[in-house]
């Protein structure tokens, strides 16, 4: 991996998802490219859409504490040693986003996009954007940092789901060294020939592994399942768009963005 897109909410940007998305920059020494944005601000000048090339100038107020958050991005990633750029979006926010994650090879959502969002919708109208027209997959950043232990795979035999198994693993081989979790909610278990090949797939990529088969009702099962978790990375492919908005709506699991647990991987197919 080369290239990691944080999408940054320039009103207050986390501590957590900034020190995350360093986390994955120099586990996998990747240059990170940070997006922050104001979304009360929509009436600057074009001109201020690239900060670069107007640092000279003197900046409208409404972007000033942006500016300085943009000035301690850069320095917490110098300071680790990560290779950093910043830029500051004014007009159309989601498609710039869109654009550059053509040539990315990740996206890492900053949970304040939703908490910020006029609406008050989880996931906000920018992340679920993102979620559909992203051209490279995306982690949400979790509203707590820590360390990622285990990955868990949601899956349940599609496409789908195996594009979000390799994708994660190819561009993450760093997290083989963990334990990994094959999640399937059916009242059928995995037949024995899939499962086969899931757990010699799973032998490659990771030093341990498990097989997991939930039964019941698929959202309850795999919500409760899911909160029990520590220090894991969840990984969505045919759970992903659609069963992420009902992920952050649940009301037992109360797992709303500005809560997160854990970060999520999601990824089209």
């Amino acid at each position: 991996m080369e290239k990691i897109l944080l999408v940054m909410c320039g009103a207050a940007p986390t501590k957590n998802a900034l020190n995350f998305a360093c986390y994955l920059s120099d586990m996998t020494r990747s240059k990170l490219v940070g997006f922050f944005f104001e979304t009360a601000v929509y009436t600057l000048e074009p001109e201020w859409q690239g900060i670069e090339g107007n640092r000279d100038k003197e900046m409208p107020p409404q972007v000033t504490e942006i500016k300085s958050y943009m000035q301690g991005f850069e320095q917490t990633c110098e300071t680790r040693g990560i290779p950093v750029s910043v830029r500051y979006l004014v007009d159309d926010i989601a498609e710039s986003i869109i654009e550059e994650s053509k040539f990315a090879d990740l996206i890492i959502a900053d949970a304040a996009i939703s908490i910020h969002s006029k609406t008050q919708e989880s996931p906000s109208p920018l992340l679920q954007h993102l979620l559909v027209a992203a051209q490279c997959p995306v982690i949400i950043a979790p509203s707590s940092f820590t360390p990622i232990h285990e990955v868990v795979y949601c899956y349940d035999g599609s496409a789908s789901a195996v594009f979000a198994m390799k994708q994660l693993a190819y561009l993450l081989p760093e997290l083989g060294e963990f334990r990994a979790t094959v999640v399937q909610v059916n009242d059928e278990d995995i037949p024995a020939n899939e499962r086969k090949h899931i757990t010699n797939w799973l032998s490659r990529h990771f030093e341990s592994s498990d097989i997991v088969n939930l039964k019941g009702k698929s959202e309850q099962a795999l919500f409760d399942f899911l909160l029990k978790k520590q220090d894991a990375l969840v990984v969505m492919g045919a759970y992903g768009r659609n069963m992420v908005s009902r992920l952050f709506r649940h009301s037992h699991a109360d797992l709303l963005i500005k809560t997160l647990p854990y970060p999520l991987f999601i990824t089209h197919y």
